[in-house]
């Protein structure tokens, strides 16, 4: 799920069963507004985060990318309270 940070609202979203690249890739491709307007992607340091796929998406649209600090659950507080939502 991607979040605007600005407004809470959802501008893109997938599923699948597990995090996978496939899946932030998938993410991206659901979002409907032009992607030169998204100018920071923030995220957690999960491995489905670091990879050439998404790096190329990122360069592509100049959208800068922004990982939380190491331990420091505070940073996606946001996201996390949105996923809680959706997985209860």
């Amino acid at each position: 799920m991607l979040i605007n940070l600005f407004n809470r609202e959802i501008i893109g979203y997938s599923s699948r069963t597990n995090k996978t690249i496939q899946l932030v890739q998938e993410t991206f491709y659901s979002i409907t507004r032009p992607l030169k307007k998204i100018t920071l992607f923030h995220t957690d340091w999960g491995n489905e985060f670091k990879n050439k796929i998404i790096d190329n998406t990122l360069n592509i649209f100049n959208i800068k990318q922004s990982l939380s600090n190491k331990g420091y659950h505070y940073d996606n507080v946001m996201g996390e309270t949105t996923y809680k939502n959706f997985k209860t």
